[in-house]
Parts: structure tokens; sequence; C-alpha cells
């Protein structure tokens, strides 16, 4: 018994098979050395912050396989803020929100009068991480103040400074 079946293949398909069976389609390509990605957060835009011990995502980043150095900026406003003592905090984390690691994470504290509003910026010490392609970076805030009106702005930026070695 001999069974025919015909399939019925547009031009433009058989092309693009083609091109996949010999590898010539264009792939995502890795960022060159000195390429940078960045994201930012305007004030009209910033996050209201929880008073909580748990850090807080204000924005993040995806980076392809390399060495980054990243570096970022959180500003912090605080709107009525009561008698006592402010603390914020701000971190560079990669993989998820955290104050990790402690050596670029920044905490501060300030005793205020009743102020009224505060604005505090942080400039965040840059880090450089090693990443695997697809990995996240996040810019991370924190208000440890028992004034629930406080918020974050603000931006990350990373530039690769190597690939990985082979």
């Amino acid at each position: 018994m001999n069974r025919l079946i015909q399939f019925k293949i547009t031009p433009p398909l058989l092309i693009t098979l083609a091109l996949l069976c010999f590898g010539l389609l264009p792939r995502a390509q890795a960022a060159q050395i000195g390429a940078s990605v960045s994201a930012a957060v305007s004030v009209e835009n910033r996050v209201e912050l929880d008073v909580s011990n748990d850090p807080q995502e204000v924005t993040h980043i995806v980076l392809d396989s390399g060495v980054w150095l990243i570096s970022g900026q959180i500003n912090f406003l605080s709107l009525s803020t009561p008698a006592g003592t402010m603390f914020t905090a701000g971190n560079i984390s990669k993989d998820e929100p955290s104050f990790e690691p402690a050596a670029t994470a920044a905490v501060q504290a300030e005793q205020v009068a009743r102020l009224g509003n505060i604005i505090r910026n942080v400039a965040l010490v840059p880090r450089t991480v090693e990443v695997e392609d697809g990995t996240s970076v996040f810019l991370v805030a924190g208000s440890f103040n028992p004034n629930p009106n406080v918020s974050a702005w603000g931006f990350i930026t990373a530039v690769k400074i190597r690939n990985h070695a082979p």
C-alpha cells in the first residue's frame, strides 16, 4: 500500500525553514564592551514605600552575560515628617530585591523635628557583578521610619566592562 501525502508550503515558509537549517537567521547579539543599560523612575512616577524592613523594588534592568559596573541613585521624599528618627536604605542587588551585599547598601538615619517635607538623595556605591544571560539587577529602597508617607525614585545604570573569561 503506497500512500502519498502532499504538503502545501508557501515560498516564505520554505525560505525560513532553509535559513533555520543552515543557522543563517540573525540571533540576539550580546552587548559589546562599553555598552550601557539603564532604567529610571521619575519623581512623577515615584514608588510609595511601605514602612518595613523589607527591600522594595524601585526599578530593575536585565543584563546579558558578562561583567558589569552598576551604579545608581535613590531619592526619598518624606511628606509631613513627624518628629523622630528617619531611617532610609537603598541598594543595588541581583536576582531579587535585597539589602545584600551590605557592602554596597546605604543606610541613613536622621533626627528630624517636624520638618515637614524632606527630600534626601542617596548615591549608591558602584558595584561590579558577573552575571549570566538574563540576570535581573534591582534598585531597591526601604523606609524604616514611622512615617507612612515616604516614596522613592531614581535610576540604575550598568556598563559592560568585559565578557566572561573563556
